[in-house]
């Protein structure tokens, strides 16, 4: 006769792959194309330019910078006339990666961020235009605070900091590259 305590252990033993399965998500929202014409709808044509990240002008900001830093720069222009730049960036939501894209004017204000591709099986409400809206007309890592100017929303957390903390990262670079074009 099987006991109710060895039908549970059975049970149990059985359990794990249906409690502990890992299941993969992601989803890919845009194109890097699309977010560069959502980015700077302005610009016809986009150039990319190497970017070599001033890291310890970045620490030296208090912006933590991830082992492997490697953000790649679009310059956006309407035949000779410069827009703004559009950057690509990743950083990690709460596990995955999120790809994601900041748009810049030539004055170094947010024009705008999309989201990529979203791997997390949670959060991806960061992709709501509202959300995304909170970074418009923002210039310099200052005014792109999580908790303060970024509002975060539950379910999401991790996601909304560090897309933030990474936007403040791009801004930092921007306003480096809005002194080299002023000639400061």
């Amino acid at each position: 006769m099987i006991t109710r305590r060895q039908t549970l252990q059975k049970l149990a033993l059985g359990a794990p792959p249906l409690v502990w399965s890992a299941q993969a998500f992601a989803a890919s929202f845009l194109s890097l194309e699309q977010a560069q014409r959502a980015l700077l709808p302005q610009a016809s044509e986009f150039v990319e330019q190497a970017l070599v990240p001033d890291v310890a002008a970045l620490k030296a900001a208090g912006l933590g910078v991830p082992a492997g830093y490697a953000p790649k720069l679009w310059q956006g222009r309407a035949g000779e006339a410069f827009q703004g730049w559009v950057l690509l960036d990743r950083v990690v939501g709460k596990y995955e990666l999120i790809d994601y894209a900041a748009g810049f004017n030539a004055q170094g204000q947010v024009s705008g961020v999309e989201v990529l591709v979203y791997r997390e099986s949670h959060g991806a409400e960061i992709r709501t235009p509202a959300w995304r809206r909170q970074f418009e007309g923002r210039k310099g890592p200052s005014q792109i605070r999580f908790g303060d100017d970024i509002r975060n929303i539950s379910g999401a957390t991790l996601s909304c900091q560090h897309v933030t903390e990474g936007v403040q990262r791009l801004s930092a670079l921007v306003q480096g590259l809005v002194k080299a074009r002023e000639g400061r």
